[in-house]
Formats: structure tokens, C-alpha cells, sequence
């Protein structure tokens, strides 16, 4: 919960290194910066989607709202590119055990209770596949 930026690093460099694919543009915000309708907003800290902020979120786009929701020492807000696709179709997480994947769920917005479920993934196209 805490290692969001941390996480976000790790994965950037994942990406950029080992995979050779795209990610996220993924950054720390500044206290009274700007906040463009192209951002998502994550909060350190949190889990379970509780503190994720989409551009269509224009009541919390602003800063006294992110303020009022540093509650818990450490935390800060982070932006991320947009990615419409992750909103139609989702995306897979996958949980790791000592390197070693022991289940993956995909998750999902509802859009019409505002909520993200998930359920677990029994079977799925190998990356050959997917090429």
C-alpha cells in the first residue's frame, strides 16, 4: 500500500529495460500544481482502488479535495497518464509469491455502480498467443 511510487518505479524500469514495452507515464505531484483532465490520480498509501482519482472525477480534481485526503503521514498523490483501454477492458493482476505466480484476477470498472470488481482468471492466452 505504502510502495506505490516505489512500485511505479520498479515497473517503469521493468518495462524499459527487460519487457522493451509501454507504461503509464507515472510521476509525483506537486503540492498547487496544475491538474490537467488527462491525469489519473493515485494516492500513496492506500489500497483497493479507495484513492484513484479519473479525469471524469472533476469534484475531487482539485486541490483542496487531494489535501483533505493526506490523512495518513507519508502519503502523496501521484499522476498518471490515462489509459482508456484499462476503463473498457480492465486489466489482469498478478499476484507473485517468492517469484512465483500463484493466482491472477481481472479487474473491472462498473461503470454504472462506480466500483471495480474483479474475479479470478482460470484460463488465459499465453504471450505467443497474444502476438
Amino acid at each position: 500500500m505504502a510502495s506505490k511510487w516505489e512500485l511505479a518505479q520498479t515497473l517503469d524500469f521493468i518495462a524499459q529495460e527487460r519487457t522493451k514495452s509501454a507504461r503509464p507515464k507515472t510521476r509525483l505531484l506537486t503540492d498547487g500544481e496544475p491538474i490537467l483532465n488527462v491525469m489519473v490520480l493515485k494516492r500513496t498509501h492506500s489500497d483497493a482502488g479507495e484513492h484513484v482519482i479519473l479525469p471524469s472525477d472533476i469534484d475531487k480534481c482539485n486541490w483542496v479535495y487531494l489535501r483533505s485526503q493526506l490523512d495518513v503521514p507519508g502519503s502523496q498523490w501521484m499522476a498518471q497518464s490515462f489509459v482508456e483501454p484499462l476503463m473498457r477492458l480492465g486489466e489482469w493482476r498478478v499476484f507473485l509469491i517468492g517469484g512465483k505466480p500463484v493466482y491472477t484476477v481481472h479487474t473491472l470498472k462498473n461503470r454504472d455502480r462506480n466500483t471495480w470488481s474483479w474475479d479470478m482468471v482460470r484460463t488465459y492466452y499465453t504471450l505467443e498467443e497474444l502476438k
